[in-house]
């Protein structure tokens, strides 16, 4: 059992009385010290608190009034900020909170300024506030400032205020041993919250432009960034160390910060880890580590913005990169029949100016992929050029450029604030590719089998890809080598056409043509191409072919001829017969010539001659009657 002994009970009571009178001391100091310290100098010293604190001067609305439970303070009610013509800032209430030891000494020192509900209000004419904020960070001896339920408001020109930014939080701390700041604030922007902190080891240096260490760090739901380095302000800011960023969704964020995302589908999982260096308005990322959509490159990037528009250079590197979040590459409608009829907005491209370079192991596209790719995307006033320099597909190597810049409005568009359209150049080689995926991904043209080269270069303009596939002018060259036409088969027909030649009358679709070698030369104009040269040649049957088609249509008028050679053993020798291809590319109909099939049947040449008219009405007659009573001489007697 533990036993006090009398010299410590009588200590225990000392200490008690001590402590007891002192708290009455100091409860009877504090209820005098009104009447000792002057109203006068208690709101002098508060005002000239709130002003050192926030940099601003003061018009104290309200009756100060001093209380000295739970602490001793100050409270200054409504106050006003004086603020250039077009903008306001007041507050509901300030508190300046006093130095007890100070003021039983009889002395007047402020400990930190609590402003209350303060409202700026900005307007068109100035959207940046005019605050003194820079003298407040750099003076060692001012209050610290508590901000409580904050608002920025804008108010427009009729009067009508709309409210920015609400639930402002912050605090503004002295921190080792009042060398440095501590900043910590929390707002609600576009109905989501969010959250700032910095901290500046040696405001004095970093204000002076020596740079001093420096954290950041900004937050919302779904994404965070951070910086830990360097940094000074001085005549120019300058930065130096690492950036660390991640969103959950950055076409989220991008929404929430009131932008549009380059792509109606994709951006979303985001990060990067990078070393970030700003000096003379040039902000430089080194050694960057970023992933989208699951496609990590690694790189840097460059942006200046001392010129009209930002310019982004940037050189990355990938393994492999997927185009699958942003929607296939297809230049056809969702039924893929016609080209696609949505408008082709490009004002965005007008935002900023871009030197990008690009190498990727294999890059994905839709069904496609595309291996060793070296690309660069160009953006120079509102001018794109998108440019493959070489990459293996469809089994060979493609090289393209693509050009691309917004079409001059016409006086309809500007009137119904709609998009102009675009102007595109496209000039492209895919050598020795394998040309039935290759021209399916490209247009959705699926007849031709085989390994050949590609050759284009187009010009076009219009709202809508549609639209440009009607204005397109250039050129377009095909040559290939063993593979397959499909579709129909050339030699088959003409077989069946020496055997009896009025039962090609019908449709020729179906089968395929092999071929050894075939070459083909298009001149484009107004959207229509017309055919220059297209030649077949095959082990069993050659074709040759001229006509025109319509690439806004998609749809084919052509002649020709298929000739099938002759053969050992054969009854007749070579065969050469007309035929026409027309309607829509996808499913067009093959046709021989009716004439040249009634001049090869024996049956159907009497009516012609008769129609000539070197024959007998008789003889006519009897051509006329049908197949039933005229027998072919090509077959034997039915029995």
């Amino acid at each position: 059992m533990l036993r006090v002994g009398q010299n410590t009970r009588r200590a225990g009571l000392i200490a008690a009385s001590v402590l007891g009178a002192g708290a009455a001391l100091l409860l009877v100091a504090m209820a005098v010290l009104p009447f000792l310290v002057p109203a006068a100098e208690l709101r002098r010293v508060a005002a000239q608190a709130l002003a050192g604190s926030t940099g601003q001067k003061v018009e104290i609305l309200g009756e100060p009034s001093i209380r000295l439970f739970p602490s001793p303070r100050v409270v200054l009610g409504k106050v006003s900020f004086p603020l250039p013509a077009g903008q306001s800032l007041d507050a509901e209430n300030v508190v300046t909170r006093l130095d007890l030891l100070q003021l039983v000494a009889g002395r007047v020192a402020v400990n930190d300024v609590i402003v209350e509900h303060p409202t700026l209000v900005l307007t068109g004419e100035g959207m940046a506030p005019a605050l003194g904020i820079a003298p407040v960070l750099a003076a060692t001896d001012r209050p610290e400032l508590r901000i409580v339920d904050g608002t920025i408001a804008w108010r427009s020109g009729s009067g009508l205020t709309r409210e920015l930014v609400s639930g402002i939080t912050a605090s503004l701390d002295r921190v080792l041993d009042r060398a440095g700041i501590a900043v910590a604030i929390q707002f609600d922007w576009r109905e989501q919250p969010v959250n700032a902190t910095l901290f500046i080891d040696d405001i004095t240096a970093f204000m002076a432009g020596t740079p001093a260490p420096m954290r950041v760090t900004v937050a919302t739901d779904g994404a965070k960034a951070r910086f830990h380095g360097r940094a000074a302000l001085g005549k120019s800011p300058t930065m130096d160390g690492a950036v660390t960023a991640d969103a959950d969704s950055l076409r989220d964020l991008f929404d929430w910060a009131g932008m549009e995302a380059p792509t109606r589908s994709g951006f979303g999982p985001f990060s990067l880890a990078s070393r970030l260096k700003l000096e003379k308005g040039e902000v430089a990322l080194t050694e960057a580590s970023v992933d989208l959509d699951g496609n990590r490159g690694d790189g840097g990037l460059l942006v200046k913005v001392s010129g009209p528009r930002p310019l982004i250079q940037g050189t990355f590197a990938a393994d492999h990169i997927t185009l699958a979040p942003y929607g296939a590459m297809r230049l056809t409608g969702g039924d893929r029949q016609g080209w696609d009829r949505g408008a082709v907005d490009l004002s965005a491209l007008g935002a900023c100016d871009l030197d990008l370079r690009l190498s990727a192991a294999r890059v994905d596209v839709g069904d496609t992929a595309l291996s060793t790719v070296a690309a660069s995307a160009v953006l120079s006033a509102g001018r794109l050029v998108l440019a493959i320099g070489e990459a293996h597909g469809w089994g060979g190597v493609l090289r393209a450029s693509l050009t691309l810049a917004p079409a001059p409005p016409d006086a309809a568009t500007l009137q119904a604030h709609r998009s102009a359209g675009a102007e595109l150049r496209l000039e492209a080689e895919a050598t020795d590719v394998e040309l039935a995926r290759a021209l399916d991904d490209i247009g959705g043209f699926r007849r031709i089998d085989g390994t050949g080269t590609l050759q284009v270069d187009v010009t076009g303009a219009g709202r809508s890809i549609q639209d440009i596939a009607a204005n397109l002018q250039g050129s377009a060259g095909l040559t290939a080598a063993n593979g397959y036409l499909n579709g129909f088969d050339v030699a088959q027909l003409l077989q069946r056409i020496e055997r009896r030649p009025l039962s090609a009358t019908s449709d020729w679709r179906g089968g395929r043509t092999a071929f050894t070698e075939i070459s083909g030369r298009i001149a484009i104009s107004d959207g229509v191409g017309t055919v220059e040269e297209l030649a077949m040649r095959g082990p069993r049957a050659q074709i040759e072919m001229t006509g025109s088609l319509s690439i806004a249509q998609r749809a084919l008028d052509l002649a020709g001829h298929a000739a099938l050679p002759a053969t050992k053993g054969a009854k007749t020798g070579a065969i050469d017969l007309p035929f026409s291809v027309r309607g829509p590319w996808d499913e067009p109909s093959i046709m021989a010539d009716p004439l040249s099939l009634i001049e090869r049947s024996g049956a159907a040449l009497p009516l012609l001659e008769a129609v000539k008219g070197r024959t007998t009405a008789p003889a006519a007659e009897r051509a006329m009657d049908g197949g039933a009573s005229v027998a072919d001489p090509q077959q034997p007697p039915a029995n």
